[in-house]
Formats: C-alpha cells, sequence, structure tokens
C-alpha cells in the first residue's frame, strides 16, 4: 500500500497542465501504474482500454458530457491527476450547476492535490458549475466515490479503489461527505432468513405476494434481444435513486460488449411477472484476479494467461439488482438475490461482493440483511461548493 502520510512540504512547486499532447495523455493514463507499483492488491487495468477509454470513437460516454483533464508536476514529475466533467443531464435531474471531479490520483503531497482540484474548479466554474461532486469517473454508471475501509480486502472488477490518504487529500482541500456506499460479502456458508424461504416456496407454488414471478437466465442464442431487455430494465429500476442517469443505448451496448467474453448466462438473469420482464440482476466473475497476473499488459503471453485464468476464478461481483417501478415490494429482488446466490453455489464460486450500494437505499438493504450478508467496505462521495468565491483552502 502506498504510505499513508500526507505530504505537506516540498522544495519543488506544483504546476498543474492540461492534458494536450499525447505525451501528457501517456502520463495520465500511466501514472495509477507508477502509484500501485508496490500495491499487490490493486488490479491493473487493461492498458489498451484505458487508452480507449478517452477515444470518443471507443467511449459513447465521452460524446454526451464536457470533460478536461489536468496534471500535477513537481518538476518533470508527474504527482497527480484529475478530471474536469460536465454531465449536463445529472445537473438537470440532480442539481442545477452541478459539475464532477474523477480520474482523481495523487501520490502522498496536500499541495498537488489542492492545486489539482483548484484548477478543475477554476474550469468548471467558468462553465457555471457552483457545485462540484466526486470522484466520479465520467458518469454515475462507472466508479464513483474513494474507498475509506476495508482496505484488507482486495479490490473487485470495476470498484473504486486507492490509499487511505485520499480522504485527507479531500478533506484538507475542502471537500465534504455527500453519501456513502456500501460492498456486502456473500459466501457460501450465509444462510438465507426464513422469511426468504418462505418467499421463494410460495413463489414456486404461484401463490402469496409473489404470485406470477419467475426467474430465468439470459438466453445468450439471443444476445442483442436479451442486452435490449436488459438495458430497459436497468433504466427503468433505477430511474428514482439518487444519482442516477438514463444510460443511452451506444453506452450500455458498448459495456455489454466489454463484459460478453466473460459473462456467464447463468449469472445473468431476469425476473418475470407472467412472462414481463421486471427486474435483473447480473453477476460477473471477478477478473481483477486474473488482471493482477497480466500486468495490465495482453502482449506477449498476457491474452494466453487471461484466458487460463478466467476458468479458475472463484470470487464475483454483483453489479446490478433492480426492479421496476410498480414490482418493488412484491419479492421480486429477493428472488433475484436467492437464484444468483444458488448459481454462484452451483458453478463453484466461493465469495462475491454486492456493490455499491447507497446508504440510502433501506429497500435493497433489507434485501441483503435477509442474507447474512455483513458490510465489507465503505465508498464515500464528496461534495465542494465553488460559487463566485474560492474561499479558504
Amino acid at each position: 500500500m502506498i504510505s499513508a502520510r500526507v505530504a505537506t512540504q516540498a522544495t519543488t512547486p506544483v504546476t498543474v497542465v492540461p492534458v494536450e499532447h499525447p505525451g501528457q495523455e501517456r502520463a495520465f493514463r500511466e501514472l495509477p501504474y507508477r502509484l500501485y507499483r508496490d500495491d499487490t492488491g490493486w488490479a491493473p487495468p487493461l492498458r489498451f482500454e484505458e487508452s480507449r477509454r478517452w477515444s470518443e470513437r471507443h467511449s459513447a460516454s465521452l460524446r454526451y458530457r464536457w470533460s478536461r483533464r489536468f496534471l500535477a508536476q513537481r518538476g518533470d514529475r508527474v504527482v497527480g491527476r484529475v478530471a474536469a466533467v460536465i454531465d449536463d443531464e445529472f445537473a438537470r435531474r440532480w442539481g442545477p450547476g452541478t459539475g464532477f471531479f474523477g480520474f482523481f490520483e495523487c501520490e502522498s503531497d496536500l499541495q498537488a492535490a489542492r492545486r489539482l482540484l483548484e484548477v478543475a474548479e477554476k474550469e468548471l466554474r467558468q462553465r457555471g458549475i457552483e457545485h462540484v461532486i466526486g470522484p466520479i469517473n465520467l458518469t454515475t454508471h462507472d466508479e464513483t466515490g474513494i474507498q475509506v475501509d476495508g482496505f484488507g480486502s482486495p479490490p473487485m472488477l470495476l470498484s473504486p479503489y486507492n490509499p487511505p490518504y485520499y480522504a485527507e487529500l479531500l478533506a484538507s482541500s475542502g471537500y465534504e461527505h455527500l453519501r456513502e456506499y456500501h460492498s456486502y460479502l456473500w459466501t457460501p456458508d450465509y444462510q438465507v432468513g426464513p422469511a426468504v424461504r418462505r418467499l421463494v416456496t410460495s413463489a414456486r407454488r404461484n401463490t402469496g405476494i409473489a404470485a406470477g414471478i419467475t426467474v430465468r437466465p439470459l438466453d445468450p442464442t439471443r444476445w442483442d434481444s436479451e442486452i435490449r431487455t436488459f438495458f430497459e430494465l436497468y433504466n427503468a429500476s433505477f430511474e428514482g435513486l439518487w444519482g442516477s442517469v438514463p444510460i443511452r443505448w451506444d453506452e450500455f451496448a458498448e459495456r455489454a460488449g466489454r463484459f460478453r467474453p466473460f459473462l456467464l448466462p447463468k449469472l445473468a438473469l431476469f425476473a418475470e411477472h407472467e412472462g414481463c420482464p421486471i427486474g435483473c440482476a447480473l453477476t460477473l466473475p471477478d477478473v481483477n484476479d486474473v488482471l493482477r497476473r497480466v500486468g495490465g499488459r495482453l502482449l506477449p503471453f498476457g491474452w494466453l494467461e487471461l484466458a487460463r485464468g478466467a476458468s479458475r476464478i472463484r470470487s464475483a461481483r454483483v453489479m446490478i439488482l433492480g426492479v421496476r417501478p410498480g414490482f418493488t415490494g412484491r419479492g421480486a429482488a429477493a428472488l433475484l438475490a436467492y437464484e444468483t446466490a444458488e448459481a454462484l453455489v452451483k458453478l463453484g464460486f466461493e465469495r462475491a461482493e454486492l456493490s455499491l450500494v447507497q446508504g440510502a437505499n433501506e429497500r435493497m438493504r433489507r434485501v441483503i440483511d435477509a442474507f447474512g450478508c455483513p458490510k465489507l467496505k465503505t465508498f464515500r462521495l464528496y461534495e465542494r461548493r465553488i460559487g463566485d468565491d474560492r474561499g479558504d483552502r
């Protein structure tokens, strides 16, 4: 793990520059690989995927949002990075004048963190932003928040990961706690409560509140239509959840294409009421376990290691579990969770992490409690009001 000591003094001044040429593009991408080089828990993302993340040709999300990236340097050494982002649809739904900061990475250097955030805020303020929240890596469908506890467990696929001192860097830069998210641990040893067992029994008998509700796996032979249904359910199910912004079809299809090579149909589930889709759940094998071995590189032998390692993965991340409005409270979420757990056991998985769950999402937390899953990690989203006056740091 990176040192937790936050540096406040350094002899070389900090300069912050925008990312404008290929060398700076490379430095922005490569900084995490250097910062986490000695951290055995970190899973290096594939480098070619990271380069595509900032290409509008390969990243549909970029086409609908304004963004600008910055690097912090001490002399020739890059010590931090950040992106300023404006998502107009988020601001319309959840707070006019709100923008994001994201892709935040920094050495244990308080001055560098402050300067990075100051420059990002100035750029946002010039575009009418008065309220900054983050870290959000471009969209609320991507990595959100920083990890603030549970550091003994390695990060799951597409989960936020950072050293503990990031919380101090943000707090010392004037950012305050906005929302918390949690992850929960499942293992085959956890037993579901009697209420869930009764619900499953009544659903199978077609009686009680769950009458007419069934759960089925995704049919890979109908990939296009199944993914379109998943897309519609995803947007409908999370419509009212704070921070949710409808994902566009090209964004969703792009993500689905990336997941497809290691998606297991038995872990992509639909809940249906009398044949009509009402909910969905998606659990993905935690390919981070393999990424740690290939170091983010697929050549010369990374592809082979990735293919061999995928079949040996024994951990997973439950990424999506949602039910359409109008069908919540009828047991569909619990049935999806139950069938997911049953499939994980049959497929030989030894642990799964359900994340990220908003702390304020009481309905989902009740489902999790019914399965006896303990809280594993906490992630925090921060905010800062900037307006026209910077104020004191």
